[in-house]
């Protein structure tokens, strides 16, 4: 299929309802991300109140999210999609859902933290804002690469390896921060165990912001 096709193809997936909610999609894991900014921002200024409502709020955007792969999962099933496109499709928002998951994960933890009102260091915070931060940049290039792929392939690239990048950055600084956390001999063993499971959690949504971007690659390629 040449690109102008491919183009017309992916432009006609674009009209239906499929689309439709594969963009509300990730819109609401996008949300779910920056909530999670939210509430370590709020932390950090001790504002703990805030970060329970930004977690509430991102709680909600996970499961609105949820929601949304379960419909999509429904029409994909019973539409007019051939089997490849439909399975292609499927596994993208099953990654993409699966963003929000493990921010939703980072977010539990960092509830436990608060409710057992556990000290913890403010440049611990700090590390934890920074792979926020990357996290919920990386699954804005998710929605970037969504909305050009199909119809500017250059642009879709250019945003794939964007993701690409920031993935490879917080692999780098997951490991950093994870060391600094086992080799302090001040921390509170409750704090290493805590915090140890959000940056894993953190890790483990940008390794899925690069597999989304992977499979939006593999429904280009196919479809030339």
């Amino acid at each position: 299929m040449s690109e102008d096709k491919f183009t017309m193809w992916f432009a006609k997936r674009r009209e239906s309802n499929v689309m439709d909610g594969v963009k509300e999609h990730i819109l609401k894991v996008n949300d779910a991300c920056e909530e999670m900014v939210k509430t370590i921002n709020a932390i950090l200024k001790k504002d703990f109140e805030g970060a329970r409502h930004a977690i509430e709020r991102l709680y909600n955007d996970e499961k609105a999210a949820d929601n949304i792969e379960i419909m999509l999962n429904e029409n994909l099933s019973v539409g007019d999609l051939p089997p490849k496109e439909r399975e292609d499709l499927m596994h993208m928002v099953k990654r993409i859902d699966r963003i929000a998951n493990w921010v939703k994960s980072a977010a539990r933890n960092v509830e436990v933290i608060i409710d057992a009102k556990i000290e913890v260091p403010e440049s611990i915070w700090k590390n934890i804002q920074n792979l926020g931060n990357r996290v919920a940049e990386g699954a804005r290039e998710v929605k970037l690469s969504l909305d050009y792929l199909g119809e500017d392939n250059e642009k879709f690239l250019v945003h794939q390896r964007k993701v690409e990048k920031i993935e490879h950055e917080v692999d780098d600084f997951y490991f950093a921060v994870k060391k600094e956390l086992m080799m302090s001999m001040s921390l509170d063993p409750r704090v290493m165990f805590v915090m140890r499971d959000i940056i894993h959690s953190l890790e483990n949504a940008a390794d899925n912001c690069k597999e989304s971007v992977d499979l939006m690659h593999i429904i280009m390629t196919a479809n030339r």
